[in-house]
């Protein structure tokens, strides 16, 4: 088994297929940026496998295809697949922009993928449009009627916190996931790199009291996956939100 230096099993690994992506986020990629590995530095599908299967057998049992945006890499369904089968593999997952979801939603689904995370971080196609660098608000939307109706579960929504950007679109967020049964995680954007930095910085705290004021959240101690959020809910169980806080309460 692997573990770390304090005894703790370690079973979630993420997997990037590729730096490409077809979106230009703000907080992410510096504008004009075009220095993206070249495909022949790849690893190819049969190395992939033969890695994860050795995760695997040293007690990985949850596996998440990242990117970049992972949905571009050709064939990403068929390598779903391959990861799916092997043996002692539990939750096979993946975190998309959802660009890509209404195409692919089923076929991954069917290839043994069980939930997703979607990076969404307005529901205002302006604000979208500003933070994407392109109106990609609908293909989004389209993309998680899909994974839906796939049944795609659990269905996380990603939303980076940027002040003065898409602040005041958390209520309707939160709203947009009670509605279609969605979990909102509320992410703090790191100060990476020229792009993170040049954002601004939101605390998350200040918004999640006002959230857990609105619609009495309370902190949950079951973990939602092998990630460093921290979980709330209603009392009722119809809303789930998680807070990523690097900055503000760091998980390392």
């Amino acid at each position: 088994m692997l573990q770390d230096r304090f005894g703790r099993a370690v079973e979630y690994v993420r997997l990037s297929v590729t730096d490409r992506c077809d979106l230009r986020c703000s907080y992410c990629i510096p504008k004009g940026f075009k220095d993206f590995a070249e495909p022949e530095d790849w690893l190819t599908f049969a190395e992939i496998e033969r890695v994860i299967g050795a995760f695997v057998r040293l007690g990985a049992r949850r596996v998440r295809l990242t990117g970049g945006e992972p949905l571009l890499r050709r064939g990403v369904v068929d390598l779903a697949a391959r990861l799916a089968a092997l043996p002692g593999l539990r939750d096979l997952s993946v975190s998309t922009n959802g660009t890509q979801l209404a195409r692919l939603a089923g076929p991954l689904k069917a290839a043994g993928v069980g939930r997703v995370n979607v990076s969404l971080d307005s529901l205002r196609r302006e604000c979208m449009a500003e933070v994407t660098g392109c109106d990609s608000l609908p293909q989004v939307l389209d993309g998680l009627k899909a994974a839906k109706a796939a049944g795609l579960t659990p269905i996380k929504l990603n939303m980076v916190l940027l002040p003065g950007v898409n602040d005041q679109d958390v209520e309707s967020m939160v709203a947009f996931c009670i509605e279609h049964g969605f979990i909102l995680r509320l992410i703090e954007a790191m100060p990476m790199g020229d792009s993170g930095r040049s954002v601004g910085y939101l605390d998350a705290q200040g918004v999640l009291a006002r959230l857990r004021a609105r619609f009495d959240l309370r902190p949950q101690t079951v973990s939602l996956g092998g990630g460093p959020a921290r979980y709330w809910a209603t009392a009722d169980g119809r809303f789930t939100l998680g807070v990523i806080s690097p900055i503000s309460q760091h998980f390392c």
